[in-house]
């Protein structure tokens, strides 16, 4: 500290880690932000005011609001954007119009430029081109190596050979404090940083795993957290070290070369033991806050209560196992109310139940809880299990119908009104010879996709439908298929018309459900994986039936991208329409996809075994990365829709399916000696108008506060009185530093994309 104050330290960014800025989402990145800044203020004084995102792949369009309310001024990054002369400083516009002074990397040396003494002159030369002001840019740091004492020699040779220019050493404020001075020469862009060669659309597909299990405990977290301060605020202790050590792993599992897969494989064995421990511990954490919260509602009745963790109402299928003991005489059970059905069932020589899986839709108020009242016994009541039906290749509702091929596992989607919306949602296999960072695919020219379902080419891996089945209850209905992909088979030429007599070399083991429910209108799928095929990208493919737009939910935000022939990352959802059709997918982790001329591709694993060709990094062998013998199950849904993305309000359709509700079992017997002070049926502890959505809500890190942050997602001027289970003494305007306290009407107001956050004195 003593140094720093002397201003012989200086820090540039302060985050916990340099987080990628797409994968790990846009609560995550704030607490990047929280937790580093703090800690560098704590220990050394210092107020970081210059952010300095050297390698993160590509920025989300939401970075210049975040950084300034977080107190940043300036901002310098290394990669998202095309080099162009006098361009590399600008003005970056955020989703919400908020602008922050930006300076891009162009050097073909990036962001360690001034370490090349040797080619200072030429280096300068090439900047010029790039400088938007008279002002250069010349970072002398890199994480891989100490400081070269001759780049000082090197800096007093070129001064003193160059009368006409001058080096000097300086700290990045000096240099973006003469870039103001000539503030009105600057360009504003806007968006997403996500162009330039720099961008690497592999790592949203490398190490599948990573993705789906972080997108998991994202959930679990921020779920916990906010259960937890409700807990809290009705009388249980805030966990608040477990939490601390729960984000602290998670933050460290979000840095941009863990998240996306980069690393060498050691890493990843740390990696798997904070998943460990995050979804033991925070599984814990939230049942234990659950229950104490099911304790405070006034019924003493066997349940389901069922917990969404939206800010708005939502309309789920649930479903909950449910155990009786020896001595209990139960031959049936019913959820009152509610449409349900019995997935699965285990029943004693008696025939009586001793375990039972059941399923029901349910609709269940903004962030609060609906009671399910369980009957036993009552056979007026009693609901059928699934049943298999024999000589059907259709599933649908009253929103959506699919029909399935079951000889080759390909499948068609219709609307309500009998349009064909998708003509062909398949599986397809491509080469890969790729990077951790970059597919490759020197084959695709020559002979296309390498395999897919209902594809017989000859010599192409062969996908065999070994089961199909259609199941039906009362409120919903599936189409299963097994499928395996065969390497070697005979005869491998004319086998549509021969057929195939045997298959040998098992490359693939698919499980795919298919499933529509009751009054929800978009289709789930389910694919299990298991593959021993290396060097090969798995994908699903939608060939859509009609033109479009496409628009993406990223970190509080949607952004409108262009249709291209590479990957690009997804938070929850993407929409390709044209405002009379459109058609969204959402997914539970999977963020790489692609839509290029009518077809959507979602990215499901890329089988890769080195980390750089040695054009992106070292040439190490990762062996973890090629996928093999890995168990995977991918989950998404599409959602036929007419009009646009914020007509349908998809985002609730997509947040209802990627976060959905949460039923906890109660046995009916209170334990309050006195009345308990929640009601008996539903109740809603914080409703946004649907707009709106939740980002946390959680103890202030002072202990003495509600911290409550919330961002418009429509594009639209929004107001709106906050509807608050507990009434606060006061509301506060706060920021991402949670520093500021400026007092707040009653009345809050949103600029379009505005992240807000608000500090809650009770």
């Amino acid at each position: 500290m003593e140094e720093a104050k002397k201003g012989r330290i200086r820090v540039v960014d302060g985050q916990y880690l340099m987080a990628d800025a797409f994968l790990p989402g846009g609560e995550a990145f704030v607490r990047e932000i929280l937790y580093g800044k703090k800690y560098v203020k704590e220990k050394l004084g210092l107020d970081v005011k210059v952010g300095w995102i050297t390698d993160s792949f590509g920025l989300n369009a939401q970075i210049p609001q975040i950084y300034r309310d977080a107190g940043y001024k300036w901002l310098a990054f290394g990669r998202g954007l095309e080099r162009k002369p006098r361009r590399s400083e600008f003005w970056w516009k955020g989703l919400d119009g908020t602008k922050i002074l930006a300076h891009y990397f162009s050097s073909t040396h990036s962001y360690h430029v001034g370490l090349f003494a040797e080619y200072l002159k030429e280096n300068i030369e090439e900047l010029k081109t790039y400088a938007t002001t008279k002002n250069i840019l010349m970072p002398c740091g890199i994480g891989s190596c100490p400081f070269p004492e001759r780049v000082l020699k090197a800096i007093e040779d070129f001064n003193r050979e160059n009368p006409n220019h001058e080096i000097v050493m300086a700290l990045p404020e000096d240099f973006f404090q003469a870039v103001e001075k000539e503030a009105d020469k600057l360009e504003t862009l806007e968006g997403e940083m996500y162009g330039g060669e720099r961008v690497f659309d592999g790592v949203w597909s490398t190490r599948m795993w990573v993705k789906l299990e972080y997108f998991k405990v994202k959930n679990l977290v921020l779920n916990t957290e906010k259960f937890a301060t409700i807990a809290w605020l009705l009388g249980k202790p805030y966990p608040k070290q477990r939490l601390r050590e729960a984000w602290e792993k998670i933050l460290f599992i979000a840095f941009h070369d863990t998240v996306t897969g980069t690393s060498i494989d050691e890493v990843f064995e740390e990696v798997k033991e904070h998943f460990r421990w995050l979804e033991e511990n925070l599984t814990l954490t939230l049942e234990e806050s659950l229950r104490y919260i099911v304790s405070k509602i006034n019924f003493d009745e066997e349940a389901i209560v069922v917990f969404n963790p939206n800010s708005f109402r939502v309309k789920s299928y649930v479903e909950k196992d449910l155990e009786f003991g020896l001595n209990e005489k139960v031959e049936n059970v019913a959820v009152e109310n509610v449409d349900y059905e019995i997935v699965e069932e285990d029943r004693d020589n008696n025939g009586c139940l001793r375990k039972v899986k059941i399923g029901f839709i349910v609709e269940i108020p903004p962030l609060g809880y609906k009671v399910c009242r369980i009957l036993r016994n009552q056979a007026a009541n009693r609901a059928g299990g699934r049943r298999r039906v024999y000589g059907k290749s259709f599933i649908g509702n009253s929103y959506v119908n699919v029909r399935v091929n079951p000889l080759d596992g390909k499948s068609r989607i219709f609307n309500r009104e009998g349009y064909e919306v998708v003509k062909e949602f398949r599986l397809e296999l491509e080469n890969e010879v790729g990077s951790v960072y970059s597919h490759r695919d020197i084959s695709k020219d020559l002979v296309g996709v390498i395999g897919a379902e209902g594809d017989t080419s000859p010599n192409k891996p062969l996908f065999r439908v070994e089961d199909f089945k259609i199941e039906e209850s009362n409120i919903c209905q599936k189409a299963k298929f097994k499928e395996e992909v065969y390497g070697c088979f005979w005869p491998y030429r004319l086998r549509e018309h021969y057929g195939v007599e045997f298959y040998r070399q098992k490359l693939m083991d698919i499980e795919k459900e298919i499933t529509v429910f009751k009054d929800i209108p978009w289709v789930e799928v389910k694919v299990k994986l298991r593959s021993s095929f290396p060097h090969v990208r798995f994908r699903a493919n939608f060939n859509i039936n009609f033109e479009g737009e496409y628009f993406a939910n990223t970190a509080f935000g949607v952004v409108k991208r262009r249709c291209e022939n590479r990957d690009f990352p997804m938070e929850d959802w993407i929409e390709y329409g044209n405002k009379q059709l459109g058609i969204t997918i959402f997914t539970k982790g999977i963020p790489g996809h692609q839509i290029n001329k009518n077809h959507i591709y979602l990215t499901l694993l890329r089988s890769v075994n080195l980390i750089s060709h040695g054009d992106k990094g070292p040439i190490t062998p990762v062996q973890d990365a090629l996928e093999l013998e890995k168990d995977y199950e991918f989950r998404f849904a599409l959602y036929p829709h007419h009009g646009d993305w914020k007509e349908n309000e998809v985002w609730i359709k997509a947040l209802t399916f990627t976060n959905p509700p949460i039923p906890v079992y109660h046995d009916g017997k209170t334990k309050e000696k006195t009345k308990p002070p929640l009601p008996s049926r539903e109740f809603s502890f914080l409703s946004l108008p649907k707009n709106v959505i939740l980002s946390c809500l959680k103890q202030s890190e002072d202990g003495e506060s509600v911290i409550l942050r919330f961002y418009e997602t429509s594009g639209e001027n929004t107001s709106f009185k906050l509807n608050f289970f507990k009434k606060p003494d006061k509301i506060l305007i706060s920021n991402i530093m949670e520093e500021k306290e400026k007092e707040a009407s009653e009345e809050v107001k949103l600029r379009p994309f505005q992240i807000l956050t608000l500090k809650l004195k009770l």
